[in-house]
């Protein structure tokens, strides 16, 4: 018997050289979010000819872009929880968080940027405190930023994990409500951003109440459902 031998070729791999259109680089909503804080800095620079009055202008939207983000991160979780078809929501919380962060991290950059020109105005006592806020600030948006990581490991771990992350989202809660507050209350210019913004936490709070309530009774109905 001859021995034959068969070769089978795949005429579109061999003989035909695609042309694989480019594609644009993926972005993470992370990264989206600490790039609309950058246009935003830049677009307030821009606008106030990178004047004084415009690094005041700058780090005001880059604080108020950085607590619409906020916001955001801490509504998503509760909100896809909640409200049945919006799981993605919740899953997308914790890139929002470090969204948050990036965009906060923004805000504290704008604020080292007259210490680095250097002006006139400023004395040495608000340089200093201004250093020490932004210090502060920064070591409280990592220690976020490292919680909202999933801890691995044992339980203890975890509950070290939620525990810090319980502690910086209060904190910074505070900082938007306490900040908003003290507007309304003392004689201001009207500005609708601390009414929206003491709103928004104050929303965010009983988000958070519901959404532990219904933990509370999905666990509840479970073990009762348990022969």
């Amino acid at each position: 018997m001859g021995l034959q031998v068969m070769v089978v070729l795949d005429n579109s791999v061999v003989f035909e050289s695609e042309k694989v259109p480019p594609r644009l680089p993926k972005i993470s909503l992370t990264g989206l979010i600490a790039l609309a804080a950058v246009i935003v800095v830049l677009g307030s620079l821009a606008a106030g000819g990178f004047s004084s009055n415009s690094l005041a202008l700058a780090s005001q939207n880059a604080w108020r872009f950085a607590a619409f983000v906020f916001f955001a991160a801490l509504a998503s979780g509760p909100l896809g929880r909640l409200i049945p078809g919006l799981e993605r929501l919740a899953e997308a919380s914790r890139f929002l968080g470090w969204g948050f962060c990036a965009s906060y991290g923004v805000y504290l950059a704008v604020l080292l940027l007259p210490n680095a020109f250097g002006p006139d105005s400023m004395t040495h006592g608000q340089s200093a405190g201004t250093t020490l806020f932004v210090l502060f600030g920064a070591g409280v948006t990592l220690v976020m930023a490292l919680a909202l990581a999933p801890a691995p490991g044992s339980k203890a771990a975890e509950s070290v994990r939620r525990t810090l992350l319980g502690i910086s989202a209060i904190y910074f809660w505070l900082c938007y409500a306490l900040m908003g507050l003290a507007h309304l209350a003392r004689p201001h210019r009207p500005d609708g951003f601390y009414g929206l913004s003491l709103s928004l936490m104050i929303l965010t709070l009983l988000l958070r109440f519901a959404d532990s309530c219904a933990a509370d009774w999905r666990r509840t109905a479970r073990h009762s459902a348990t022969p």
